[in-house]
C-alpha cells in the first residue's frame, strides 16, 4: 500500500507539473491540461491516503485505483494502434503525398508542422516523380493559411516549386483529404496512388478518415515535438474516441 501512496504521489505530481511547464511552451488546447485533469485527483488520493482506510473513503480510494488501471489498459490499447500504423506508409511509392497542416505562428510554420514538411520533403527527394500537396487553410492567430506557409518553406528548402500543389480551404482533416484528393483527381487523375504526411499520433486517425471519406491512403509518420509528446498523446486518444463516437472513423 505505501508503494502505490508513492506512486500516486509521484504520477500524479508528474501530470500537475507537465501541464504547468507546458503551458508556457505551447499553445493552449485540450492536451495541455489533460495531463493536470488525470493527474489532480492521484495527487489528492496520495496525500490524503492515510486517512482512506475505513468505509465510504476505503471504497473511494479503491475505485479510484480501479478506474485509472482500466484507463492505463486502454490507453495502451489505443498507443498500440498508433504504433502499428505509423511505418505502414514508409516505404510505398506514390503518385501524391498530401502533407497535413498544422497550426502556423503568423506565417512561420510551427516545430510540429516542420517535422512534417522535413519528412515531406526527405521523400520528395528519394521520390523525384511524386507531387506534394500541402494543405490546411487559415485559422485564428494566422496572418497567411497554412498551405501557402508549407509550400514557402518546401521551396526555401529547394524543393521543386512546379512539384507543390497548394489546398488552402481546409479546417479539417476530412476536408484536408476531401478537397486535396479533388487536386490530385484534376492533376493527376483518379487512378493516382496517394501517400500522406502528418505527426506520429495522428497517423491511424487521420487514415481512420481517410478511409471513411474513401480515399485509399497510407501515412507517413513525422516526428512529434519531444516535451508535448505525452500532452499530443493523450489529446490523440480523446480525438480517437470522440471521432468513434460520431461515426468520423
Amino acid at each position: 500500500m505505501k508503494f502505490l501512496r508513492i506512486l500516486c504521489l509521484v504520477v500524479g505530481g508528474f501530470l500537475v507539473l507537465d501541464t504547468i511547464v507546458v503551458c508556457f511552451l505551447s499553445n493552449y488546447n485540450l492536451g495541455v491540461i489533460l495531463p493536470a485533469v488525470l493527474g489532480a485527483p492521484l495527487l489528492l488520493l496520495g496525500l490524503f491516503w492515510p486517512w482512506m482506510d475505513v468505509g465510504f473513503w476505503l471504497f473511494l480510494r479503491r475505485f479510484i485505483l480501479v478506474c485509472y488501471g482500466l484507463g492505463c489498459l486502454f490507453l495502451l490499447f489505443l498507443g498500440s494502434l498508433m504504433l502499428r500504423a505509423i511505418d505502414r506508409g514508409d516505404h510505398g511509392d506514390y503518385d501524391a503525398l498530401i502533407v497535413l497542416g498544422a497550426a502556423v505562428h503568423g506565417d512561420r510554420v510551427t516545430w510540429v508542422l516542420s517535422n512534417r514538411l522535413d519528412t515531406a520533403y526527405d521523400y520528395a527527394v528519394v521520390h523525384p516523380e511524386t507531387i506534394l500537396v500541402v494543405s490546411g487553410g487559415q485559422g485564428d492567430g494566422e496572418s497567411v493559411t497554412e498551405a501557402s506557409a508549407m509550400a514557402r518553406y518546401l521551396t526555401h528548402r529547394g524543393l521543386d516549386p512546379s512539384r507543390i500543389l497548394l489546398e488552402d480551404r481546409a479546417e479539417s482533416t476530412a476536408e484536408n483529404f476531401a478537397f486535396s484528393k479533388a487536386i490530385i483527381d484534376e492533376t493527376l487523375g483518379s487512378d493516382a496512388s496517394i501517400g500522406f504526411v502528418t505527426t506520429r499520433f495522428h497517423v491511424f486517425r487521420a487514415g481512420a478518415v481517410a478511409r471513411k471519406g474513401g480515399i485509399a491512403a497510407r501515412g507517413l509518420g513525422a516526428p512529434d515535438v519531444w516535451y508535448i509528446a505525452l500532452n499530443n498523446f493523450l489529446r490523440e486518444c480523446v480525438g480517437i474516441c470522440w471521432y468513434t463516437l460520431k461515426g468520423w472513423i
